[in-house]
């Protein structure tokens, strides 16, 4: 799939080399561009048909590697299984490349944004920070108001002793030892794992990673996760432009927190929601018919007026 698109290497404000590939549809006039922001840890193989299904419908896509992940550079080199960052407004930077390299390459308007996950989180920001770049906005399961895996208590008490861990040298600390760190879909049973309820996808997604061991990501810090639930916390407060939205959330979510997804919603009367029956937190690597419900969402929210 890559290969029918074109790949290369751009470097960030900061000097971080970034993966990005984008493709363009074989129509003459696109229909518009997808912007598509991965989630936590992921690479750009993993979504292949989804950039396959937009490009069937006439849209040019363009995606990334971010920084840690994938095949952009990692924080650190002589540990490339430790995953870091000081502040999301890296994943900013990141995201400014992007941007800049759609418009050297005139990829045709409107441009849509379209994000997962910890993605989801990436884009929220830019919409609030520059809420004329795209003209609509795709949010799949998204990481707003909470890291279900963690208590709240202890959220708040790293939030609190941040500066206290930053003098002491404990932010860039792992939970688990980068040496043995494995992908977690090589680490689970199908049958157990929270992401998709399709064995032929996972089994696809286990073999990629297999096949390509330097796609692996790595264990994060302590001071990747307070970047994180600070940048939760401060856009939970936030009021959103009034631009056309869609949010899809996975009924049968165990990853992020649909509840806090919701209330954040609530405040905003203009976002559209759809929950996808039957479908676990990677709704665009589900069963077929899950999968296919998701798109068509999808394309019909792209295709309105």
């Amino acid at each position: 799939m890559l290969e029918n698109g074109q790949t290369t290497f751009r470097k960030s404000k900061d000097g971080k080399n970034l993966r990005i590939v984008f493709w363009k549809a074989q129509k003459v006039n696109a229909c518009g561009t997808v912007f598509f922001l991965n989630g936590h840890r992921e690479f750009i193989e993993k979504y292949s048909k989804t950039f396959q299904f937009f490009l069937k419908k006439g849209f040019n896509v363009i995606t990334l590697d971010w920084r840690g992940w994938g095949l952009s550079d990692r924080p650190f080199p002589s540990r490339p299984k430790v995953q870091h960052i000081y502040s999301t407004e890296e994943y900013q930077m990141d995201l400014d490349v992007v941007i800049a390299l759609a418009q050297e390459k005139n990829l045709a308007k409107p441009w849509n944004l379209v994000a997962h996950s910890l993605g989801c989180l990436i884009g929220l920001r830019r919409l609030i920070s520059d809420p004329r770049r795209f003209s609509k906005y795709i949010f799949l399961s998204p990481l707003w108001g909470n890291v279900r895996l963690i208590p709240r208590p202890f959220q708040r008490l790293l939030l609190r002793c941040e500066k206290i861990l930053q003098f002491l040298s404990l932010t860039e600390i792992t939970h688990q030892n980068p040496k043995s760190y494995k992908p977690y879909s090589l680490t689970v049973h199908f049958k157990e794992n929270t992401l998709t309820s399709d064995k032929k996808q996972f089994d696809r997604l286990q073999a990629i990673l297999r096949e390509n061991t330097e796609l692996h990501s790595g264990t994060p810090t302590l001071g990747y996760l307070i970047a994180i639930l600070r940048e939760i916390n401060v856009l939970n407060a936030v009021d959103l432009p009034n631009k056309q939205i869609l949010v899809l959330l996975a009924v049968q979510e165990r990853i992020t927190d649909n509840d806090a997804v919701l209330r954040f919603i609530k405040r905003h009367e203009f976002i559209k929601v759809e929950k996808i029956p039957k479908a676990q937190h990677e709704i665009l690597i589900e069963k077929e018919e899950i999968r296919g419900k998701a798109l068509s969402l999808m394309h019909a929210f792209l295709k309105a007026s």
